[in-house]
Order: C-alpha cells, then sequence, then structure tokens
C-alpha cells in the first residue's frame, strides 16, 4: 500500500509517527509531503533569515524520511501564509497522483494553525479530483480516490476519533527519537512550555492509549467529507501479545 502524509510543516507528522513505523514493518511504502517551507520555524533566533530556516528544517525531515526510506517533497509555500488557491489544489492533485496515493494522513479540518486547516481542506478536495482525468490531464489519474484519515489535533477543536493505533515500548522510543530530530522545534517549543514535543506527544500517547486500556496508542479520524471518499478502515489492528 501506498501511504502519502501531507501536513503543512515540518514536523507535524509527529502525530502519526507510531503508525507509520508499523506500516513500515509491515512492508507499507511511506512518503512525506510538505506544503509549506517552514521559513519561520527559528522562531527565537534573530540572525536567522528565511533561507536559512527552510534548509534547516528541510534537513529534519529530510532525516526523519530517510529512516522510512520514504519520497520527501516540500511544495514549497511560506510558512503562515497558506491559502487555499488554483495553485495549491493542482500541485496536491499531481503529487497525489505522483505518489500512487492510497491512503494519505493530513491534519484535522479544524486547528490552532491556519496553515494546517488549509492543508487539510486542501488535500480533501484534491483527494476528490485525484480520479478524474479532466483535472490536470498531463498527469495520469489515479484509479481510485484515496482514503484519509485525520491525525489527533489536540484538545478543543471538534475531533472525535473514530481509530486507534496501538504502539509498543519500542514504537514510542522511536518516536520520541524521531521526533527529536526536528531540533530546531523542540528548541522552540522549550522556550515556550519548557518541555519539548517528543515529552508532549507521549503523554498524548498515554492518555489515548487508556481508552483502550493499553499503554500507548495513536488516535485518527476517518475523513466522510463526501461520499466518494472511501472509508477507511486499514490501520494496524492490535497488538495480540499487548492485549
Amino acid at each position: 500500500m501506498r501511504i502519502v502524509c501531507v501536513f503543512a510543516h515540518q514536523d507535524d507528522e509527529m502525530r502519526c509517527l507510531g503508525t507509520l513505523q508499523r506500516f513500515r514493518e509491515a512492508g507499507h511504502e511511506i512518503s512525506f509531503v510538505c506544503v509549506t517551507q517552514g521559513d519561520k520555524g527559528l522562531a527565537f533566533d534573530p540572525s536567522a533569515d528565511r533561507g536559512l530556516a527552510a534548509s534547516v528544517r528541510d534537513a529534519e525531515m529530510r532525516s526523519v524520511a530517510a529512516s522510512f526510506a520514504a519520497d520527501y517533497r516540500c511544495l514549497g509555500r511560506e510558512d503562515g501564509f497558506l491559502y487555499d488557491d488554483a495553485a495549491l489544489r493542482r500541485d496536491l492533485i499531481r503529487t497525489l497522483r505522483e505518489q500512487r496515493a492510497e491512503l494519505v494522513f493530513t491534519h484535522w479540518t479544524s486547528d490552532y494553525n491556519s496553515d494546517h486547516v488549509v492543508t487539510a481542506r486542501a488535500v480533501i478536495d484534491a483527494a476528490l479530483f485525484t480520479s478524474l482525468s479532466s483535472f490536470e490531464p498531463a498527469s495520469p489519474p489515479l484509479e481510485r480516490v484515496p482514503r484519509i484519515f485525520h491525525v489527533y489535533p489536540g484538545d478543543g477543536y471538534g475531533f472525535e476519533a473514530t481509530h486507534f493505533v496501538q504502539l509498543t515500548p519500542a514504537h514510542v522510543t522511536v518516536k520520541a527519537e524521531l521526533i527529536r530530530r526536528h531540533r530546531s522545534q523542540m528548541d522552540v517549543m522549550r522556550r515556550l512550555r519548557g518541555r519539548d514535543y517528543a515529552d508532549e506527544i507521549a503523554d498524548e500517547d498515554r492518555r489515548q492509549g487508556a481508552r483502550l486500556m493499553v499503554a500507548h496508542a495513536e488516535a485518527f479520524r476517518a475523513c466522510l467529507a463526501e461520499r466518494r471518499i472511501p472509508w477507511p478502515s486499514d490501520l494496524p489492528s492490535a497488538i495480540p501479545d499487548q492485549v
């Protein structure tokens, strides 16, 4: 199966990294797409220009992608100023087709960050057109519209999970190491909150796991925005020796 993660920024994939490990262990192919360059990511460094920030975050994201033997593409939009327009929709239609997407992970449609919201809506709209040859006829259409899962955005955004993926302690350890490859963003979070993303996500995975009476889990919501988007049900199953 071809799994494509489409997120706004380099580090937004952190909420599904455990699930991606399980997919990779099962032999599935994974690719990453970031819509923006992440060029505002060095938020507290007055000497850092946009080019430096984009370069740093590109290298961090490529390190994560390499751990999955995954392709990585950046659509190059400006961080913090993402708008849904015809060019973005065309880019996403072409990209999903080129990646031969079967299952897509993206943001939830309500979030604290407008780049996340625009990405989520644009992914849904683009996915609907990937199987129609009249849209972007220069790229071969997909046989069927890819299935879509939204990742958990944090509390307070009207997200109710429909699916959960159980993680082992080994998955949790690797996940924290992968998140911390986004070193620039760990520095930002420590300054903002006194702890980094890896610590916060580990707490979140424990809360989601408690809903299943397991140690750790990731939460997802199936996209049912339009009937042509098929119900996604092909996430990794429970781990028998941990239930």
